[in-house]
């Protein structure tokens, strides 16, 4: 299969732009001018501009079609940038067909603010490694759009607990407990709606869920222009996998849910818990992601930036060397302190 390239340029002056998410508008580094999505369209029609989508002999791979350069790419990714002239390269079979998204949520934050952020918390850990958080690392990292299926659902759950109350009491002789048992249902039709499962194989999912949620008010519909300037990846994890992991959350969601409405009991066992879920609908989205993976003695350490929201997480290492004089100065300070007051005849409490 042929594959080809499509670049996004400015419709003036024909230099490359970039989608600027903070203002909502994309902008030209050369010619100053500045389009909203309408407006760049409209451009389009005026100029005459037609995409310049290069076929190419696949054993080719991709070429860039400003300077034809080699692009560079990944497995899965869809677009990223030429390294000579810094155009926009759209890998075009990657985001058509069965990979193009429906929706999009774009960045509302910069590369400096992941940067910035994963500095402060650097800055809470006092016994991270001195060598962890060097500039090297942190210019590692990388912003993004993640592929995502969305599922909704519905589920007809039902729960059965045993429980009981215990009270007590006393009179001047003797102290009495009393025990009450209980058969309690809980159940309910619950309903989903846009449940998150990570598209792309390369990513933690545990990372990508403890960055969650994503406010799905500010959702777009797709247009391959949105990611100019940004590197995006399609999917490599098939909507039938990424069900399994959503319907598993949502059955655990939803036992854990049941299970927290029965209250004001001593103690709840759970005794027979039944669903039956159905997918209501499926959609294919991209949503904004600044990564960072550091390798440090033989462990790769995963962080992850909510490029909506400006939600960070990740494991930060311990120094051991650290630690261990963090424990012995935490008993030689009481310590010294104890000793002071015997010797100055005080006591310590």
């Amino acid at each position: 299969m042929a594959k080809n390239v499509a670049s996004e340029k400015c419709p003036t002056c024909r230099a490359p732009l970039k989608f600027n998410a903070k203002k909502n508008i994309f902008e030209c580094e050369y010619c100053g001018n500045k389009y909203t999505l309408k407006e760049l369209e409209n451009a389009k029609e005026k100029y005459h501009v037609k995409e310049n989508y290069e076929k190419l002999d696949p054993m080719k791979g991709y070429r860039c079609s400003n300077c034809g350069a080699e692009i560079i790419t990944g497995e899965n990714t869809s677009s990223t940038s030429c390294v000579y002239c810094k155009n926009t390269a759209l890998i075009w079979d990657r985001l058509t067909d069965i990979y193009a998204p429906s929706k999009i949520i774009t960045f509302n934050y910069e590369k400096d603010d992941a940067i910035e952020a994963f500095k402060n918390i650097c800055k809470k850990r006092p016994l991270i490694p001195k060598d962890f958080n060097n500039v090297k690392n942190i210019q590692d990292m990388e912003g993004l759009y993640v592929p995502f299926w969305l599922f909704d659902f519905k589920n007809d759950a039902n729960m059965l607990a045993k429980c009981t109350k215990v009270t007590s009491w006393s009179d001047s002789k003797y102290h009495y407990t009393k025990t009450d048992h209980y058969e309690v249902t809980s159940g309910g039709k619950l309903e989903f709606d846009r449940v998150p499962a990570d598209g792309a194989s390369r990513f933690d999912d545990t990372i990508m869920n403890a960055i969650e949620p994503f406010d799905y008010k500010e959702f777009k519909d797709f247009n391959m222009s949105y990611l100019s300037g940004y590197i995006s990846e399609k999917y490599d994890v098939g909507k039938d996998d990424s069900l399994v992991v959503a319907t598993n959350r949502v059955k655990k969601d939803s036992k854990d849910y049941l299970s927290d409405k029965i209250t004001g009991y001593s103690t709840k066992v759970i005794q027979n818990y039944e669903d039956n879920v159905s997918l209501e609908k499926t959609d294919y989205v991209l949503l904004p992601v600044y990564v960072l993976n550091i390798k440090f003695k033989d462990k790769i350490y995963h962080f992850a930036y909510n490029g909506q929201t400006g939600k960070m997480v990740g494991e930060i290492p311990v120094d051991k060397k650290k630690l261990i004089i963090a424990i012995i100065i935490s008993f030689i300070i009481p310590f010294l302190v104890g000793l002071l007051f015997s010797k100055l005849g005080g006591c310590v409490w």
